[in-house]
């Protein structure tokens, strides 16, 4: 089955202590930075993958953890700015509606909105962030950000990067943002990319097309793998 403009989503493990920030975080260990890309490869090309031809979500238990998780709730805000004639309320009833597709899956109390916020995404702060913004790599769609300190994770944000066009309705041609957000809360969850084309169909698989809506939903493997962090 060929598939155009396929977009990857790599891992890029960065470690870097916040020497900077030393006088704002003095009271914890090394803190070391995990940033997730999700990119495009800025040209159309033809890749054929041997993936199922109808949606298996639901009976492909596969699943990947990341060394680290949030032990606590995820207290996280939204900045509803964008140049693509959103309005806020739209805006966070996409992203709200994202993390609650993870809460719902879990009797633990994972994500808890906090309001809307002027903050931008990529700066530890204090603040667990989603928002819009330039970034540098023309390439890149999204990017998470996951500062932790051995297994636990001490802060993320999201950033979703104003060089793409972006739709809440799931539009051709654009990046769905519930889409992207969905997978993107997984890794805040603690979850890793699946890239085994058999994975196809579950949110955490590592590929996205324009206007694609079905990671919306999990898959037993996405839910698998966020109770095996929180529990049922």
């Amino acid at each position: 089955m060929k598939k155009l403009w396929y977009l990857m989503l790599t891992s890029i493990v960065l470690l870097a202590l916040f020497s900077t920030m030393a006088y704002a975080f003095a009271s914890e260990h090394q803190v070391h930075l995990m940033v997730v890309e999700w990119y495009g490869r800025g040209k159309g090309r033809v890749i054929i993958y041997s993936i199922p031809s109808e949606d298996d979500s639901m009976t492909n238990p596969d699943y990947k953890l990341l060394p680290f998780w949030w032990h606590t709730t995820i207290k996280y805000w939204i900045n509803p700015k964008n140049n693509y004639g959103f309005s806020t309320s739209a805006v966070v009833t996409t992203i709200t509606s994202a993390a609650n597709t993870w809460d719902d899956q879990t009797s633990f109390e994972l994500f808890a909105y906090q309001g809307t916020t002027r903050k931008s995404a990529g700066v530890r702060d204090g603040y667990n962030v989603v928002a819009w913004g330039l970034y540098i790599n023309p390439q890149v769609i999204a990017v998470t950000y996951i500062w932790y300190t051995g297994d636990t994770i001490v802060e993320t944000d999201t950033r979703m990067n104003t060089l793409f066009k972006w739709s809440l309705t799931g539009e051709s041609g654009k990046m769905d943002v519930q889409n992207i957000m969905t997978h993107e809360f997984g890794h805040w969850c603690g979850l890793d990319d699946l890239y085994d084309d058999k994975d196809y169909w579950l949110t955490m698989y590592g590929y996205a097309n324009y206007g694609e809506t079905y990671k919306r939903t999990l898959g037993l493997g996405d839910i698998l793998g966020l109770q095996a962090r929180y529990g049922a």
